[in-house]
């Protein structure tokens, strides 16, 4: 131990509370970095936002005790948004595979009147 002013200073002590206090900073600003991008990721179609919101609490949850029920919320909701998608996707899948495909007729609307052609309004200089 080293004197300092009459008092007992532990260096390992100290190095040791200047790593575990520098890590658990930086954990928390990864954490909650990962939760901003996440909830970006829910209104931008770029970003993956659930994946981002729970790789957020994950991280969070190692430091922190509520990160932990903040994780099970997002998973769960996640796992409904993505139900909801996979319900979406095979009702609209049933949806086409209900319509008729197109014959390849022409269809010609005789109930309004042509308008004038480019051709005709150039040569008559209108």
């Amino acid at each position: 131990m080293l004197q300092w002013q009459g008092r007992a200073v532990d260096v390992r002590a100290v190095g040791r509370f200047v790593v575990r206090s520098t890590r658990r900073a930086a954990l928390t600003l990864l954490g909650f970095l990962l939760i901003g991008l996440g909830l970006a990721g829910l209104v931008l179609p770029v970003l993956p936002g659930w994946l981002l919101i729970i790789a957020g609490f994950a991280v969070l949850s190692r430091e922190y005790s509520w990160a932990h029920s903040g994780l099970a919320f997002a998973r769960r909701h996640a796992a409904r948004s993505g139900q909801k998608l996979r319900t979406l996707a095979t009702r609209r899948s049933t949806r086409a595979g209900d319509r008729e495909e197109p014959s390849g007729e022409v269809l010609i609307d005789l109930t309004t009147l042509p308008e004038e052609s480019e051709e005709a309004r150039f040569a008559s200089g209108g």
